[in-house]
């Protein structure tokens, strides 16, 4: 039996605990032990929803300073045992998961051992031979809704989803059941800390799927049942102020969520599907814009170029690259560049997903005939320094573009073109004479965001001579003299763990591919996207599996 200490000895251990090692301020600390105490709620709750410490660093917090063994989702059973003397009311209510339940012994998985009463409770149980683990919270609802799931009847024994016809009011009860309201804030608050952009919610022909976009790749979450699926998607479009008895068409809305102390904005999307509705979310986090260019971690001469572009009082500046290429941070971190008082600067976005402070920022609405082009007109008369479009996707918004970097102003804008070198023939085909680019242009840069390898659990690798893959590589390493000799390369590669979400990869890079005017105009040659990323590959950053994957095969790097 692993013991716990006593109350006393834990309150002094956790304060230190959560101070020194989990970074909560002493000032939060008492706040949230006098909230705890007035309202009754434990601790853990208080500080999460304070945003002072999520649910992750709680259960390494607790693990610490009881001196517990702390376990994941993954190390729990799939089917959880059955506790006579227990109920799973009880259980679920108090975060505490049985993992073992013998005549001899019993292993449980507690959210929170300070619960004097739980301890207690188990004490009496089991006494002599008790062995408890720390979980998160989330972690022991989802091993208990993962458990549920094993334990469903046959496929055509479970009742269906709400039918076309049902009735309004039936949907408003599925939404406000209280299982599906606390589903649908623990999907959002787990995405929210996992760092994903995107929650995917999916009917398929006997089952739902859910699943989160990490670094641009889709991993699968813990799904609800397929009768529970409809008041799920119910309740996502009461919050989004959708029309909930509408399936027959899509719908587009959004939802203001605080999670971890930070300010989301979801843009929520429904579609009609031979199977039901599906749906997905995109979060963005308000407060995540970035003030610098230098945040960016740009190769010298990249930023050189930018830096140079950024002090013409006019001109066009052009960053390209398809959908979520990292093209909007790019040219926000521009827009912090260039932010003073000075300045007046105006953004016209489709959707304003980074939010930043001293920005005039215009969020068009094509449906409503707010377009590129309409908002472009009217900002021209507002007395703009600084314009950045969105999207150059036409070529009426292409000419208001070059007519405001013609007239003084200087223009940021982006296109859908996989190289730099393809930009000028796109404006060509949407009509824009060489002279008038000639006139404005003043760089044109590519991007693609490629993951990086997670520095907890990445696992270094020796290349072994004379193979296939030395040889690979050392035709590789000829492509740049930069790069140092292979034998001095740190070749990585991915292992997966918590703090990647069991990926291997956390976070992103961005990789550029710039080039000045007259290199653009002249169709020079800029470095490529792929040789910036082989450079990651030498460092032992990423891997060239994922660099090929972001930008393609080495032959298309020329």
């Amino acid at each position: 039996m692993n013991k716990l200490p006593s109350d006393a000895d834990f309150r002094a251990e956790l304060e230190t605990v959560l101070t020194e090692q989990a970074g909560v301020s002493a000032s939060d600390l008492a706040t949230a032990q006098d909230v705890a105490r007035q309202s009754g709620q434990a601790l853990r709750t208080v500080l999460e929803r304070m945003g002072a410490l999520g649910q992750k660093d709680w259960a390494q917090a607790v693990a610490t300073a009881f001196q517990l063994p702390q376990i994941s989702l993954d190390q729990m059973p799939l089917l959880l045992p059955d506790v006579p003397d227990l109920s799973l009311e009880y259980l679920q209510r108090h975060a505490v998961a049985p993992l073992e339940v013998t005549d001899s012994h019993a292993v449980f998985a507690l959210a929170d051992p300070t619960n004097a009463a739980v301890k207690t409770a188990l004490g009496m149980l089991y006494p002599g031979n008790l062995n408890l683990n720390i979980a998160t919270e989330r972690d022991i609802q989802s091993a208990f809704a993962r458990s549920a799931e094993y334990e469903t009847p046959s496929l055509t024994e479970m009742p269906r989803p709400v039918g076309e016809g049902a009735d309004q009011d039936v949907l408003v009860e599925l939404a406000n059941d209280a299982p599906t309201i606390k589903y649908v804030e623990t999907l959002i608050s787990q995405a929210v800390e996992r760092r994903a952009t995107d929650i995917h919610l999916e009917p398929m022909e006997r089952s739902a799927r859910v699943r989160m976009r990490f670094d641009g790749m889709l991993s699968e979450g813990i799904a609800p049942s397929l009768d529970q699926y409809p008041g799920v998607v119910s309740r996502l479009k009461i919050l989004a102020d959708l029309n909930i008895a509408e399936r027959r068409l899509p719908q587009d809305g959004r939802i203001r969520h605080k999670a971890h102390g930070r300010a989301i904005d979801i843009r929520v999307a429904t579609a009609p599907t031979v199977h039901g509705e599906a749906m997905t979310l995109r979060l963005l986090d308000t407060a995540s814009g970035l003030s610098k260019m230098d945040d960016l971690d740009m190769p010298d001469r990249v930023k050189a170029l930018y830096a140079n572009a950024l002090k013409e009082p006019n001109g066009l500046i052009l960053v390209t690259g398809p959908t979520g290429s990292g093209k909007t941070t790019t040219l926000h971190a521009a827009m912090g560049q260039l932010n003073d008082i000075g300045r007046k600067i105006v953004t016209i976005e489709n959707p304003v997903e980074i939010r930043t402070p001293g920005l005039i920022q215009l969020e068009v609405n094509p449906d409503l005939g707010w377009t590129f082009a309409e908002a472009l007109r009217t900002v021209l008369r507002h007395d703009p320094d600084v314009l950045m479009v969105g999207e150059i996707r036409d070529a009426e918004t292409a000419e208001l573009a070059i007519r405001a970097a013609l007239t003084g102003h200087l223009v940021l804008s982006t296109l859908h073109t996989n190289r730099a070198t393809e930009a000028v023939t796109r404006l060509k085909n949407m009509g824009v004479a060489d002279y008038l680019l000639s006139s404005v242009l003043r760089m044109v840069a590519a991007q693609r965001l490629v993951r990086r390898l997670c520095p907890l659990c990445a696992k270094s690798v020796t290349l072994t001579p004379d193979t296939p893959a030395h040889r690979t590589f050392q035709k590789l390493r000829s492509l740049d003299p930069d790069l140092p000799d292979l034998e001095d390369w740190a070749l990585k590669v991915p292992q997966g763990c918590d703090s990647c979400n069991n990926t291997g990869f956390s976070g992103r890079q961005a990789l550029f591919e710039a080039m000045g005017a007259e290199a653009a105009l002249g169709q020079g040659k800029a470095r490529s996207m792929g040789l910036e990323g082989l450079g990651m590959v030498a460092r032992g950053e990423t891997t060239m599996a994922e660099l090929i994957r972001v930008v393609g095969a080495p032959a298309a790097w020329g």
